[in-house]
């Protein structure tokens, strides 16, 4: 299904890139080499250090993010002995 690249944030009005190398697999109206080289300019965009926060789980830590303007990637760096919990929640945007 075709999505937008770029997406405008329906709370804070900006732009936010949409497109992420686990999902974006071509843009739709370019030629496949035009389409490969413009996604792989987004991903690495997106991939530079300073966008990245890499967390170090303590006891009782909880972490919320926009799920909108954040491409995000969970790192399975626990233990069988050592349980997560999950919960998901969604706010609904008004504007």
């Amino acid at each position: 299904m075709a999505q937008p690249i770029v997406r405008t944030h329906p709370v804070t009005g900006r732009k936010v890139l949409y497109c992420n190398p686990g999902y974006a697999v071509r843009v739709e109206g370019l030629g496949e080499a035009e389409s490969d080289e413009l996604l792989e300019m987004l991903f690495r965009h997106q991939a530079q250090q300073k966008y990245f926060h890499a967390h170090q789980w303590r006891e009782g830590d909880v972490l919320m993010w926009d799920d909108i303007a954040t491409t995000h990637n969970a790192v399975a760096d626990y233990g069988a002995d050592e349980p997560r919990f999950m919960y998901r929640v969604q706010v609904l945007a008004k504007s």
